[in-house]
């Protein structure tokens, strides 16, 4: 297999991984959501050992799916997210799985931290939950590498798209 067909196929099962880890880890904090108002704390604490594993393995599918070089994202890859491939702006940012996660996941965090505050959280939950914050952060910072790896200026698609449309509509408001 050639270096553009490697770089595909790891894109795309990378991605087609990370969509399967979001279905879980929603299924996940539904179920830590529902510890958490019941005070299931051995059931909380077992959600949120897997929801580290979860984002830790979806930092590993990330690290597999981006590793080839700048040059075969800018050729390949890049491309194949815009028109007429993609609709034009297109994002990972409007995953709705994933901004489904992120909600489920604040709400569960902003939730644990009140019981934990209150006095009400176990040790062992409280632990547990802040292995799942850490990974949750080992998470965004590999994001970020992969993003200045890929497009170091940082100009995603869809805010190529935002300026292109705001640039469109300041030469319609002039003519």
């Amino acid at each position: 297999m050639n270096d553009t067909a490697q770089a595909v196929l790891r894109w795309k099962l990378g991605h087609q991984l990370f969509h399967l880890h979001l279905a879980t880890m929603n299924g996940l904090l539904l179920q830590g959501e529902h510890a958490l108002e019941k005070s299931h704390w051995p059931e909380l604490e077992a959600v949120f050992g897997r929801l580290t594993v979860l984002y830790d393995a979806a930092t590993a599918t990330m690290r597999y799916a981006a590793d080839f070089s700048q040059e075969l994202y800018e050729r390949v890859i890049r491309p194949s997210m815009a028109p007429p491939f993609m609709t034009p702006g297109f994002s990972g940012v409007l995953n709705i799985e994933h901004e489904q996660m992120l909600n489920r996941l604040t709400a569960l965090r902003r939730g644990f931290k009140s019981a934990d505050r209150a006095g009400r959280a176990p040790g062992d939950v409280r632990d547990a939950a802040t292995r799942l914050w850490s990974a949750q952060s080992r998470n965004r910072r590999h994001h970020i590498f992969v993003c200045e790896q890929f497009v170091p200026e940082g100009k995603s698609l869809l805010s190529e798209f935002f300026h292109s449309r705001q640039s469109t509509t300041d030469e319609e408001r002039e003519s």
